[in-house]
């Protein structure tokens, strides 16, 4: 059984490996929901990440009252095998968050089984397609360069100085693998820095560290608008930037409110309100040395539809999010 040692503090976890350790790095072939789920829930409450902002944008509107409770759940839930045992009833996990949260355990399962359809179903398949090709790369590494090349070129930001893996980590300690080896999954959603998630093995299982896959800014319009439906992805047709500030427009807005609301710089701001005056999708009144931005009806509709689009995938009925079987 993998153990932690806890009699050290430090800033980084370390990874202990022995030469059976190295022979039994292995890459994992398969894209987990609770997996995913599990990262895209901590993702509800840290500091937006560009690659994630436009996915964000889709999804906030549908989740409604729920979008708290979600963010405590991702704040608390230390593993996706903890989330897994909470949409499996687990009795131990059901408590835990009960105290954590205050909500009744069929309260949270139909929270996460709402947030599992409006915010992964419908982009599963991209979601998959990304994390198998980031896998790909990791397993062509492996093969190419062999596995320490593959440890000292993690993404997320790792050291490998053999026999030791230095993982940025608040919470420190040291991780002696055992002989059991390694398991590396990739993660979409898993984009923080600074925290990274290792789930040690129980009895002789592996220990799995959860590594992101990398998604740029650049390639996220692509993706999320893909999944969703080109005519509903306000991030895909004019940009992230121009899709926060038109979200910010539910009421008139100077130009220091949108820059503030959307996250970006004074003149950011003046940038993506004229191209998107241009598009006829808001208007722009000047009173002293002040600009006020107003949606027009053609910028209202067109929110209208992506708010609309995602409040309509809120499930009717609840069914447990697919977990599959470990």
């Amino acid at each position: 059984m993998v153990m932690p040692e806890t009699g050290r503090r430090a800033t980084s976890q370390h990874l202990h490996f022995t030469f059976d350790d190295l022979l039994k790095v292995r890459i994992g072939d398969e894209v987990l929901p609770h997996v995913e789920t599990y990262f895209a829930l901590r993702s509800l409450s840290v500091p937006p990440n560009a690659a994630l902002s436009d996915w964000r944008a889709l999804v906030r509107p549908g989740l409604g009252p729920l979008l708290g409770l979600l963010k405590q759940l991702g704040q608390w839930l230390p593993s996706p095998s903890a989330l897994m045992g909470l949409t499996l009833g687990g009795a131990h996990e059901t408590r835990a968050a009960q105290l954590r949260t205050g909500a009744p355990g069929e309260q949270l399962r139909e929270a996460l089984n709402t947030f599992w359809q409006i915010g992964l179903e419908p982009y599963w398949r991209q979601i998959t397609a990304h994390v198998r090709r980031c896998q790909q790369e990791l397993r062509e590494r492996l093969a190419h360069g062999g596995v320490e090349d593959l440890l000292s070129h993690l993404p997320g930001g790792s050291s490998w100085q053999q026999p030791v893996l230095r993982l940025p980590d608040e919470r420190g300690g040291e991780v002696r693998l055992s002989g059991h080896g390694l398991r590396l999954a990739s993660s979409l959603f898993h984009q923080q820095r600074g925290r990274r998630v290792l789930e040690l093995g129980h009895g002789r299982g592996q220990a799995t560290l959860y590594l992101p896959a990398p998604l740029s800014e650049e390639d996220a319009p692509t993706l999320w608008g893909a999944a969703a439906g080109g005519e509903r992805s306000l991030a895909a047709l004019i940009g992230a930037g121009r899709a926060r500030v038109l979200q910010a427009l539910t009421e008139p807005r100077t130009t220091g409110e949108l820059a503030q609301l959307a996250g970006i710089s004074g003149p950011g701001a003046s940038q993506h309100t004229a191209v998107l005056r241009k598009a006829g999708l808001i208007t722009t009144r000047r009173e002293r040395n002040m600009a006020w931005h107003e949606l027009t009806p053609l910028g209202r509709a067109m929110l209208t539809n992506l708010e609309g689009g995602a409040a309509d995938r809120r499930p009717a009925t609840v069914s447990l999010l697919p977990v599959p079987a470990c």
